[in-house]
């Protein structure tokens, strides 16, 4: 029996790995299906070659770059993605999505815009799925560049043991720039920080108040489900 569509309404965090050459064509995709803000950092493969060779990574940069969409798009934004860049070939690049467990409103009704209630439902529903089989969840951060010890700060405040900064930038399309009052492009420091299920909340407020959209971090904030941890004990 096939799922109703109001009940694939969920949001996913698509994380791709690229080679920086294909940098250009995946924006243009990104642009023509309307994605409103994608966050990109360059990295370097570390594992070894072997590893790196099953999943087509070996060899040279890459680009990590990481947007939010409802979870009936993924299927759509693979296709286009696979269609476009050399996703099929070895040393093309992988691409994953994560379910995303908390998001603050304006950024959920940008990307909610035409979904209205039924959407907020089943994304309550598969929030409260998550918090159910998680124990501890990563709050994503980005924040503007040079704002990363305020951010760490604040977390630490609330409860949080700290976190990890890396550096990168923000692409924003016009809907976005008018919705959310953000920058074309610019530059970001993205703050991971993982904390206990009973504290995300607590957190995510403090983070949303004092480095939020309407504060000069500009903070974008979301969480994303952690299945096993080490070292926090």
């Amino acid at each position: 029996m096939q799922v109703p569509e109001k009940r694939q309404a969920c949001l996913r965090m698509m994380i791709t790995i690229t080679r920086t050459e294909d940098k250009k064509r995946l924006e243009e995709v990104l642009d023509d299906l309307e994605i409103p803000v994608c966050y990109q950092c360059r990295g370097e493969g570390t594992a070894p070659s072997e590893i790196l060779d099953i999943f087509g990574l070996s060899g040279g940069d890459r680009l990590l770059t990481a947007c939010i969409l409802p979870k009936a798009r993924t299927k759509e934004v693979f296709g286009q993605l696979s269609r476009r860049l050399p996703f099929r070939h070895r040393g093309g690049g992988i691409g994953i999505t994560v379910p995303v467990t908390g998001l603050q409103n304006r950024m959920l009704q940008m990307l909610t815009d035409n979904e209205k209630q039924e959407f907020r439902e089943a994304l309550r529903r598969d929030e409260a799925e998550m918090k159910e089989r998680s124990m501890y969840s990563v709050i994503w951060v980005s924040a503007v560049s040079g704002c990363s010890d305020d951010v760490i700060d604040t977390a630490r405040a609330a409860g949080a043991k700290g976190g990890t900064v890396l550096h990168g930038r923000r692409r924003s399309s016009e809907k976005a720039q008018q919705y959310l009052g953000l920058p074309m492009q610019e530059e970001q420091e993205f703050i991971m920080i993982v904390v206990e299920k009973e504290k995300k909340c607590t957190v995510m407020k403090a983070l949303n108040e004092a480095c939020g959209l309407k504060t000069p971090v500009r903070g974008v904030i979301l969480s994303l489900p952690v299945d096993d941890v080490m070292g926090l004990e």
